[in-house]
């Protein structure tokens, strides 16, 4: 993707992830942080034309270069949330929202991995792979309730000394109702993470 048309992409509204009510830096509303332990998610665009076309070549065309293309739109928001932690002393780290492993085997990459490893690289964050999955839990059509039943325990730590207060940033391609971030981020906090967020590539438009 040329850099005019990458700069074309559209910005979407700060918004809570969850209601969708507007927010600061995509900062999760009080009523939803009751139940949900994602401090904030920030998305770089919105799921249509060019950005869904990028997702859709690196899902289902092998075309893995658009993780780096992808990257690069969210950079600067990895940057802003770093600054924004900086006063802190807890490590901070990138961490990729597993894909099952049945689409990993079909693909041949875990498309979440790869972007995090790219924005790793263009940020200077360090990315660690500190999550695992388990099930091949498939969410495409469901409710938000059934995304949540379904993600129920479905994601641990692998190494929970490096998770222990750490300030972890989640990274995936698309967020929809936010069942799978919220999933992990529960798994993370149960390991003892300090704060956890998220940056996804883009979201379906919601209401205003």
């Amino acid at each position: 993707m040329c850099s005019g048309c990458l700069a074309g992409l559209p910005d979407v509204p700060e918004r809570c992830y969850r209601c969708h009510r507007a927010s600061i830096q995509g900062q999760t509303c009080t009523d939803c942080l009751r139940t949900s332990y994602l401090l904030n998610v920030q998305v770089g665009t919105n799921y249509e034309g060019y950005a869904k076309d990028l997702i859709w070549r690196l899902k289902l065309a092998g075309a893995q270069a658009a993780a780096s293309v992808m990257a690069s739109r969210l950079a600067p928001l990895l940057v802003s949330r770093s600054k924004s932690l900086q006063p802190n002393t807890h490590p901070l780290l990138i961490v990729p929202l597993p894909t099952a492993t049945s689409r990993v085997r079909q693909r041949g990459y875990d498309q979440a991995r790869l972007l995090a490893r790219e924005l790793s690289r263009q940020t200077g964050i360090h990315g660690l792979g500190l999550l695992a999955r388990s099930g091949q839990a498939h969410q495409h059509g469901l409710s938000r309730q059934q995304r949540l039943t379904q993600m129920e325990q479905v994601f641990r730590v692998t190494r929970p000394q490096l998770v222990s207060e750490a300030s972890i940033i989640l990274v995936d391609d698309v967020v929809t109702t936010g069942a799978s971030l919220e999933a992990a981020a529960r798994a993370l906090h149960q390991a003892g993470a300090a704060h956890i967020s998220a940056v996804v590539f883009a979201r379906p438009k919601t209401p205003h």
